[in-house]
């Protein structure tokens, strides 16, 4: 065989095998954009599942504060029933893939061990198809996400935690006095049994809210009459002699400024142990004026359009009800008289422990060196120890007095924690030794206490 006839033959073996290296080639290069194209279909169901566990967790950890739960009023079986609804519910609602994701109750967990912080832990789970690695007998694809938040309330707790931020806060004033009539306590007083900073009640002596004692805990948790939760309060009553239980927010004596921080609130982050000023002067108009527009109310009183709260059953959380002016009604969204899970009537106020700041605390009766109100007359100062959320309900103009009716519906203390940072202006910081700690969690508003996610 000739050299010519040689090269022919091996011509003709190696004739198509630059096809098939290049139908080869192609099948590789198919397998590996499909599995980009799954890859990228996967991260973005995690990505949702994230979305959808984050969500979740939220949900969950918001039930400890609506319930009352953080306030004491709720047990720990009552309040991981209703996050464990509130958290599948809320998680399914984000879509995964297209679908629901799934959310077994099994994979809703709960940990109590820590004072103030309860967690909650939702593992979301999804099932996903798969597009183009079908071809290779893989027809689905399993994703997971976890996620963890807490609701903070540092109430009872010695141990100093992350900084406290209130915002959104109505310029009232409690003062740490529980007018319960269940707790009033007989004579003699001492600090132990009573606030002896309070006005005597028919003789006898008013309960803390917040128990010094205890690093300011809730001192009578639970439903009223048998707890605070629920229990009435009237605000913007006489204190003292030009004194309405009124905040000057950064000192200003404005009563037009104080009525918009009635109607809109005031954004100033307060931090425990801030010390604020009073408003002094009652402020018949702007009180009535200010309260009737935060609660859509036509008028004073009761019946005029306002949301309503029903604590008639003793168990909190107490409904809510959209009134006649709810914009939600107005709106056409919902009808009146739905109930509701957040209403413009429901506000935080900050609660004082103190005559007033650099004065010696009364160690006595109350009596003419021992002032019977937390206030005296003229501008005071007073410091915060605690927040107070409420239900305002309406206002009643009678005599020199506007009486402000409103339900207490949670408890929030500073605990062992006063000053801090909390990155803003205004009021933020001022006060109190500090903790050292910049940030700071946010609560205030309908919020109330601070929800916020720990993992991831």
């Amino acid at each position: 065989m000739n050299l010519k006839t040689m090269r022919a033959n091996k011509n003709n073996r190696e004739r198509g095998s630059s096809l098939a290296i290049v139908g080869v080639s192609m099948i590789a290069l198919l397998g590996m954009m499909g599995l980009g194209i799954d890859l990228v279909a996967f991260y973005l169901g995690k990505s949702e599942a994230q979305r959808a566990a984050d969500a979740a967790a939220l949900a969950g950890a918001q039930e400890f504060v609506a319930s009352g739960f953080i306030s004491g009023s709720v047990t720990q079986a009552t309040v991981q029933s209703m996050a464990t609804t509130q958290a599948v519910a809320v998680g399914q609602k984000n879509l995964v893939g297209g679908s629901a994701p799934s959310i077994p109750t099994g994979n809703v967990t709960f940990d109590f061990t820590h004072p103030g912080n309860p967690l909650i832990t939702v593992q979301v789970g999804a099932t996903l198809p798969t597009y183009f690695m079908r071809i290779f007998g893989v027809t689905t694809a399993n994703i997971a996400a976890t996620a963890t938040a807490e609701a903070y309330n540092p109430a009872g707790s010695a141990a100093v935690g992350p900084t406290l931020c209130v915002s959104c806060l109505r310029p009232f004033l409690v003062p740490n006095c529980d007018p319960n009539p269940k707790y009033l306590t007989t004579l003699p007083v001492t600090s132990a049994n009573a606030n002896v900073n309070c006005p005597l009640s028919g003789g006898k002596a008013q309960d803390y809210y917040l128990d010094p004692n205890n690093n300011y805990g809730v001192k009578h948790p639970k439903v009223y009459p048998n707890g605070v939760i629920g229990d009435p309060w009237q605000l913007h009553s006489g204190a003292a002699p030009s004194q309405w239980y009124s905040i000057a927010f950064l000192g200003s004596q404005s009563k037009s400024a104080w009525q918009a921080n009635i109607q809109s609130c005031n954004t100033d982050a307060i931090v425990c142990g801030t010390v604020l000023q009073t408003l002094n002067g009652k402020s018949v108009g702007p009180a009535d004026h200010g309260i009737d527009t935060l609660i859509h109310a036509t008028a004073n009183g009761l019946g005029n359009g306002q949301d309503t709260i029903n604590t008639s059953g003793g168990t909190s959380p107490f409904p809510m009800f959209a009134g006649s002016n709810n914009p939600l009604v107005l709106g056409g969204i919902i009808s009146s008289g739905s109930q509701v899970a957040q209403s413009d009537s429901l506000v935080t106020v900050p609660v004082y422990d103190s005559v007033a700041v650099g004065s010696t605390p009364c160690t006595q009766l109350p009596s003419a060196n021992c002032p019977p109100q937390p206030l005296n007359s003229g501008t005071n100062q007073v410091k915060v120890v605690g927040y107070l959320q409420m239900f305002i309900q309406d206002a009643n103009h009678q005599g020199n007095d506007d009486l402000i009716d409103a339900i207490v519906t949670n408890v929030m203390s500073c605990g062992a924690g006063t000053g801090g940072t909390c990155g803003t202006g205004g009021n933020a910081g001022a006060g109190g030794g500090g903790n050292g700690i910049a940030g700071g969690v946010n609560g205030g508003g309908a919020g109330f206490a601070p929800i916020r996610l720990v993992h991831p």
